[in-house]
């Protein structure tokens, strides 16, 4: 653990915060009386379960590699995809805040004569904080690196493809016209 730079702990601690959040706190509530029911991130996020996952699991991986000093080839640095995952996970659960699932409940509502609302429980706030560590983890730790998202993207570009920026070589000249 004396090994880790506080980057690379922010996301692992972020990372498995976020992993028992999503299984043990209750997300959404929905329903009223005897049609009432909650579930947890992995029960009610469909295909945004597994983002949050990617990012969870990508907190804690970034953490476990760095303590473990192993070196992972990889064409992007795991602090990039933790970063970005940990973003992407911030986005869509505050899309979820603001637009909750809604379950299929408009058609059971309208076979039982009643208005059913989607609540928010604790969990999916506790949620986000814990996603925003996960991308401020990976962020600190690219910074600690001294990498950047635009140094991820020309690196996964290859030797060559500069952007303009003076980098790579320059494209070779046109050829000559027929003499006159």
């Amino acid at each position: 653990m004396e090994n880790l730079r506080m980057g690379e702990k922010i996301a692992g601690a972020s990372g498995i915060a976020l992993l028992l959040i999503m299984f043990i706190f209750g997300w959404f509530s929905y329903g009223e009386g005897a049609f009432s029911a909650s579930g947890n991130a992995w029960e009610t996020m469909e295909l945004i379960r597994f983002i949050i996952l990617l990012a969870a699991l990508a907190g804690i991986a970034l953490a476990v590699v760095s303590a473990t000093q192993t070196q992972v080839n990889m064409p992007v640095a795991l602090s990039a995809i933790t970063a970005a995952l940990g973003i992407l996970a911030v986005l869509l659960i505050i899309f979820r805040i603001i637009s909750p699932p809604d379950f299929g409940l408009g058609d059971i509502a309208d076979s039982v004569g009643q208005d059913f609302e989607v609540g928010r429980a604790i969990g999916v706030f506790l949620g986000l904080i814990a996603a925003a560590g996960v991308a401020y983890g990976g962020w600190t730790a690219m910074q600690e690196e001294g990498t950047s998202f635009t140094d991820q993207r020309d690196r996964t570009r290859g030797p060559g493809s500069g952007t303009g920026s003076g980098t790579g070589t320059p494209p070779p000249a046109p050829p000559a016209g027929p003499a006159a």
